[in-house]
């Protein structure tokens, strides 16, 4: 879960349900956002639409978009839909989930993760659903989901909402969940089959085209403006120069793939010809694009030691250096590259995932790069959002994607700014090459790059306004200052009693409960109570369920937590007793 290092100016405008603590405050962006959204909200507009880069705190947004609903009265409950099981857990983590709602001055909610009905739908009253789209979208899911709505108004957030085709599988059974409002959240809101995206505000310009129309925008513009988001980019476009010869006549020519391009080659008629003569596994192609690359990385990471020594830091241990993501076109792809870097650079440490091999294997190793104990990592679309490791700064593009929304997704893999680096540090290189459609996408982000910084110069250039003079001026002038001698003094309520002692013990309700994990205490205690109890009555364990059971009319598999509650004390009044009560 992001946790905001730009600190904001105090907020101009309160908002609802939330009272800043701890020295926490809003980015510039998401400040914006959340005020239009409550007075959004009470103008009765309920669906709405955020634009956030990576790394800005679109988990903090949402949370803090509920709070703002929840305290006007407009919704009850979350449920928060996101894309891929990692994401599911970064917002279901109860010591962040705590510490976002601390920070934000919000009540205590109870949450819960949805990936099978056999927890929440015991316990209704759970405030905070966290599910997956394939989970609403299945039979079972759906159908438990839809009950769990309609106890109360229930607000949903949409996360990465550009996997969410409003025509899709997905869409089409979350439709049928009741909700009353709505925020979509994403860094790139478009498809690269250019489909209208669920639940998300668009207008139609005058060439008839949709566009989406969102509450507000950070674009790597601002975030760049702001810093402290985003690393600088640095593209690399490598070119090849291909020989052909005519098989009938022995004629050669010599192209580069630039220069197929120009001469009206499409992109895939590039692609068909290369994948036929396997040119991307070949020794040249993959030393042409990863050398300068690894040459590169050697640099960063030799530049990065040397300054933590010299800084004293590399002393304390503990720092992480750069790291680089490698993206293939297959996993035979993914392969050969692993390979050809094993042969060539073997004195990092590589390793690749993929569908082809064990899922446990694979979240072993991505582990691994998370920690940074692998340098290099080869993969196809393993690694995409909610994969937060920001020391990658060197991403090899050898993959046939060009679609600006999936590119962008990539590319943003190496852009999430690291504290942990010296500002300088703080670069990613991007090597692609030139049989690729990518060279304006990343002119583009290297021009948005520049503006931004730009803008930020200028703003930390600008002086800061001079106080205000004072109205009036006193006629006495401080002439001189004496130190006295310090004395220290032990304010008591209750003198010559030890710490606590007399004083009220208020005992504070935990700011999020997580139900699956008290479900699992209190069965725990439950069982360790039945134990004991069955012990003392020198009875079978399973005569003091069928007690249990018939106070409460069901098993215990069946109990929600007010249930488990009641069958505790229960217990526990059996073991007063030294009998069943």
């Amino acid at each position: 879960m992001e946790v905001n290092s730009f600190v904001s100016p105090p907020p101009s405008v309160s908002l609802p349900g939330i009272h800043l603590q701890h020295g926490f405050r809003f980015r510039r962006g998401q400040q914006a956002f959340l005020e239009k959204l409550a007075a959004a909200l009470q103008r009765g507009e309920m669906n709405h639409l955020g634009v956030f880069v990576p790394g800005y705190g679109k988990t903090i947004t949402a949370l803090a978009s509920f709070v703002i609903a929840h305290r006007l009265g407009v919704a009850q409950k979350l449920v928060v839909f996101v894309p891929r099981g990692n994401l599911r857990d970064q917002y279901a983590d109860a010591g962040e989930l705590a510490q976002v709602f601390r920070n934000l001055g919000a009540p205590s909610f109870s949450f819960c993760v949805a990936d099978s009905e056999r927890v929440f739908l015991k316990n209704l009253d759970t405030q905070i659903i966290i599910t997956t789209y394939q989970y609403a979208s299945g039979e079972g899911g759906n159908r438990a989901l839809q009950r769990f709505c309609r106890t109360a108004p229930c607000m949903f957030v949409f996360d990465e909402v550009h996997h969410l085709a409003e025509d899709g599988t997905w869409a089409q059974q979350i439709e049928h969940l009741p909700h009353v409002c709505s925020v979509a959240l994403s860094g790139t809101p478009m498809r690269s089959d250019n489909k209208t995206l669920f639940g998300v505000p668009f207008e139609v310009g005058e060439d008839g085209q949709q566009y989406y129309r969102a509450l507000h925008e950070v674009t790597m513009r601002d975030a760049h403006e702001e810093g402290g988001i985003l690393k600088r980019v640095d593209a690399h476009i490598v070119d090849y120069r291909i020989k052909l010869v005519r098989a009938d006549t022995g004629e050669e020519v010599e192209l580069s793939l630039g220069m197929m391009a120009e001469k009206g080659a499409t992109s895939k008629e590039i692609d068909t010809y290369l994948a036929r003569r396997r040119l991307r596994f070949h020794d040249v192609y993959l030393e042409t694009l990863l050398a300068p690359a690894f040459e590169q990385f050697r640099a960063k990471r030799r530049a990065l030691r040397d300054f933590l020594i010299q800084s004293g830091r590399a002393a304390r241990g503990g720092f992480r250096n750069h790291q680089m993501l490698v993206i293939a076109m297959s996993n035979r792809h993914a392969a050969a590259i692993l390979d050809y870097i094993e042969r060539h650079f073997p004195d990092y440490i590589a390793t690749r995932i993929g569908q082809d091999l064990p899922a446990a294997v694979c979240e072993e190793r991505l582990e691994g790069f998370r920690q940074g104990r692998i340098d290099v990592m080869v993969q196809v679309d393993m690694i995409g959002e909610g994969t937060d490791i920001k020391p990658i700064s060197v991403i090899v593009k050898a993959d046939l994607v060009r679609a600006l929304s999936k590119t962008m997704q990539q590319v943003f893999r190496g852009m999430r700014y690291y504290d942990g680096f010296p500002e300088e540090a703080n670069r990613c290189d991007i090597y692609a090459a030139n049989d690729s459609d990518v060279v304006h996408v990343l002119e583009w982000i290297s021009a948005e790059e520049q503006l931004g910084v730009k803008l930020r110069q200028k703003r930390q250039a600008t002086p800061p306004a001079a106080p205000p003079a004072p109205t009036e001026r006193s006629a006495w002038e401080l002439k001189e200052v004496q130190g006295r001698r310090m004395q220290s003094h032990s304010l008591e309520l209750f003198p010559g009693q030890a710490p606590g002692q007399g004083m009220l013990q208020v005992r504070r309700r935990p700011q999020v409960v997580d139900v699956n994990e008290q479900e699992k205490r209190l069965r725990k205690e439950c069982a360790e109570l039945a134990t004991e109890l069955a012990f003392i009555l020198q009875v079978e364990i399973r005569e003091v369920h069928a007690r249990a059971k018939q106070r409460l009319t069901k098993g215990q598999d069946q109990l929600s937590i007010r249930e488990l509650t009641q069958k505790r004390a229960w217990l526990q009044r059996c073991l007063r007793a030294r009998r069943f009560v």
